[in-house]
C-alpha cells in the first residue's frame, strides 16, 4: 500500500475571489506544476492558473526523455549537466513509475569520432556518479560501452554500415507519459491542499496600494470574469511569459527566443534501444521505440509567430521525413506512415547581444525579480528543460519564502514522492496490488501499475475482474475503470485532454471507430454528456490528427 501521508481537502473553486493567496501561479506546464507542489508542501497558500488545459503547451511537446543532457558538454555547460544529471536521479526517485531506462546507440563512422565521443560519454558517466543513489535496480543506469559494427547492425539493422566502426551504446531515460507526469505534480499538490484551475485565462494583472497584487481570470468554460489577489505572483507561462509580462505593464530585459519542435510518432521502425542520428545539417535527431511505435524528432528551429498561432504543418512533418529517411539508411517512411504528430515551442531566454541559433542556444534558467520595475514579488522564470524543472520549482520558492512575511518549511521534492510514486520499486507495487486485489488478474494489475504508479489502488477499487475495455492503436488495452476514475477527478473538459494529456489513449494513433466510441461513451456517461456533445467530442479528437 502507498504510504498515508497526510492530505487537506482543496479549498473550494467557487471561493477563489474571497481569499488573498501567497503566490499566483500563471501557467500550468511542468515549471508551474512542479513550483505548485513545492510551495504547497511549504505551506505556501498557491493557487495554479493554466488559459488550456494543464500540460498543453511545451511540456506536452517532450521527446518523452528524463536526459542528463549529453549534448550540453559540447558547449562546455557542465553545470547544467551535473544538474540535469542529479535531477534525473531524483525524478527517478519520486515518480519511479513514470521513468524507464533506455538504450541509446550512437553510431560511429570514423575513429576520429569514435575518440570524441567516448570522452563525451567518460565525463557523462563521471557527472552522474550518484545516478543510481536510492534508486531501485529496476530503473538503475548502466555505464556505457562500445559496440562492435556487428553488434551495432543487430540492434538497428537499417543503419549505413559504409564506413561504420560500431556504435556507442549509453542510457537515459525515457518519460513514456510526460503530460500525464505533469499533471501527478497538480494533482498531488491539490491533495495537500494547493488549488489549480485549467481554462483560466489571466487577463489583467495590477499593483494594488496595499501591497497586493489584483489579477482578473477569465473563466474560459462560462465566460465569466473574476478577481483573484494574492502577495506574490510567478510567470511560468513559458513561450507566453512576455505577454503576461505585458500584462503587468513590464518589458523583459532578456530575449525570449521561441524555438519551434515536432515529432512524428509512426510505425515500429527500431527495436529496443533509440538511436541518435546526425541530420544534413549536422544537428541530432532521436528515433525512439516507444509503446511498440517509435517517435522521431525533433526540429530546432525559431518560431516568431504568435505562440497562440502554433501548429505543425504538413511542410514540416515532409522535412521531418525527408531527414530521417536521408538519416537512417533504408528506411522509406511516407506521410501515410505518420500516426500521430506534435509540437511546441521551447522558450529560451538569451541576452541582449547574443545570436546563438536554437539547436546551440543554452537551456540555461533566469528568474527575473520585477522589485526593480516597482513590483516586489512579482517573478517571471524563463528558460530550463523538463528535466531540471523540480530544481527550477526549488529555485522559486527559495525567492518567495523569502519575500513572504512569516516562516515556512524547507524543501522537500527531493524525497517526498508524488501520489503516484509512493513505492519503492515495481515488483513490490506489484505484489502490494495482487495482495490487495486477489481477483484480478496479472495484466490489468501490470498495466495499471506502469501507467499510474501508486494510483492504481484508486483505480482498482471501481473495477471488475472481467473489466471491458478498448483497445487501442498501438494493441494496449484501455480499461473502463481508467476512464471511470479520470474523468471522475482529474479536471477533464474536453475528450481531448483525455486522449492526450491524462491517459495518453490517444498519442499511439486514432484507435479505430469502435474503439473510439467505446472511450467516448464511458466517458461522456461520466461527465454527463448527450449525443451531441460526444459527436462534438469525437469530431475534435479526429480532427487533431489531421495536418494540413
Amino acid at each position: 500500500m502507498p504510504s498515508s501521508r497526510k492530505s487537506k481537502i482543496p479549498a473550494s473553486k467557487t471561493t477563489i475571489s474571497s481569499q488573498v493567496y501567497d503566490t499566483l501561479i500563471i501557467g500550468g506546464g511542468i515549471t508551474g506544476a512542479t513550483l505548485l507542489w513545492d510551495v504547497t508542501l511549504r505551506g505556501i497558500k498557491a493557487l495554479l492558473v493554466e488559459k488550456n488545459d494543464f500540460a498543453s503547451g511545451t511540456s506536452q511537446a517532450t521527446s518523452k526523455l528524463i536526459h542528463g543532457g549529453l549534448r550540453y558538454l559540447k558547449n562546455a555547460e557542465f553545470g547544467l549537466v551535473r544538474e540535469s544529471l542529479r535531477e534525473r536521479r531524483l525524478l527517478a526517485k519520486i515518480t519511479p513509475h513514470a521513468v524507464k531506462t533506455l538504450g541509446f546507440l550512437m553510431p560511429v563512422y570514423s575513429f576520429a569520432e569514435k575518440a570524441m565521443l567516448e570522452a563525451g560519454l567518460l565525463m557523462y558517466d563521471m557527472f552522474s556518479y550518484d545516478r543510481n543513489r536510492e534508486i531501485s535496480s529496476d530503473r538503475w543506469i548502466p555505464r556505457f560501452r562500445f559496440l562492435s559494427k556487428e553488434e551495432a547492425v543487430l540492434e538497428a539493422p537499417a543503419l549505413s554500415r559504409e564506413g561504420l566502426k560500431g556504435a556507442f551504446l549509453y542510457y537515459d531515460y525515457q518519460n513514456l507519459n510526460p503530460e500525464r507526469h505533469t499533471c501527478e505534480f497538480i494533482f498531488s499538490a491539490q491533495r495537500n491542499g494547493g488549488e489549480a484551475r485549467n481554462y483560466t485565462e489571466l487577463v489583467a494583472l495590477t499593483r494594488q496600494k496595499e501591497e497586493i497584487y489584483q489579477a482578473i481570470l477569465l473563466d474560459k468554460r462560462t465566460g465569466k470574469k473574476m478577481p483573484v489577489f494574492a502577495k506574490t505572483v510567478v510567470n511560468a507561462a513559458g513561450p507566453w511569459a512576455d505577454f503576461v509580462e505585458s500584462l503587468a505593464g513590464v518589458g523583459m530585459d532578456k530575449i525570449l527566443v521561441r524555438s519551434k519542435g515536432i515529432h512524428i510518432v509512426t510505425r515500429a521502425i527500431q527495436g529496443s534501444k533509440a538511436l541518435v542520428l546526425k541530420k544534413r545539417d549536422k544537428t541530432h535527431m532521436f528515433v525512439l521505440p516507444w509503446r511498440g511505435k517509435t517517435i522521431i524528432g525533433t526540429t530546432d528551429t525559431v518560431y516568431q509567430e504568435s505562440p497562440d498561432k502554433f501548429r505543425v504543418t504538413r511542410r514540416d512533418i515532409r522535412e521531418l521525413l525527408d531527414e530521417i529517411n536521408h538519416a537512417y539508411g533504408n528506411t522509406e517512411l511516407k506521410e501515410s506512415d505518420v500516426e500521430f504528430f506534435y509540437g511546441g515551442m521551447r522558450p529560451l531566454v538569451e541576452d541582449s547581444g547574443e545570436t546563438s541559433d536554437t539547436y546551440n542556444a543554452s537551456r540555461k534558467t533566469e528568474i527575473i525579480d520585477h522589485k526593480e520595475n516597482g513590483l516586489p514579488g512579482f517573478f517571471t522564470a524563463l528558460g530550463g528543460k523538463y528535466t531540471t524543472s523540480r530544481a527550477l520549482a526549488e529555485k522559486i520558492a527559495d525567492k518567495l519564502c523569502d519575500t513572504l512575511p512569516g516562516s515556512f518549511l524547507p524543501c522537500e521534492t527531493n524525497f517526498v514522492p508524488l501520489i503516484s510514486g509512493e513505492f519503492s520499486d515495481f515488483s513490490s507495487l506489484l505484489r502490494g496490488l495482487a495482495n490487495k486485489f486477489p481477483k484480478f488478474g496479472g495484466e490489468i494489475l501490470e498495466t495499471l501499475a506502469e501507467r499510474y504508479g501508486s494510483q492504481s489502488y484508486e483505480i482498482l477499487p471501481h473495477a471488475k475482474p472481467d473489466e471491458t475495455f478498448a483497445v487501442l492503436n498501438n494493441g494496449e488495452k484501455l480499461y473502463s475503470a481508467e476512464i471511470r476514475t479520470i474523468a471522475a477527478g482529474e479536471e477533464i473538459y474536453s475528450a481531448t485532454d483525455f486522449f492526450f494529456r491524462r491517459s495518453g489513449a490517444g498519442v499511439p494513433g486514432l484507435p479505430s471507430p469502435e474503439n473510439l466510441s467505446f472511450i467516448l461513451d464511458h466517458l461522456g456517461k461520466s461527465l454527463g454528456w448527450n449525443q451531441a456533445r460526444k459527436n462534438s467530442e469525437k469530431t475534435k479528437v479526429i480532427a487533431r490528427y489531421k495536418f494540413d
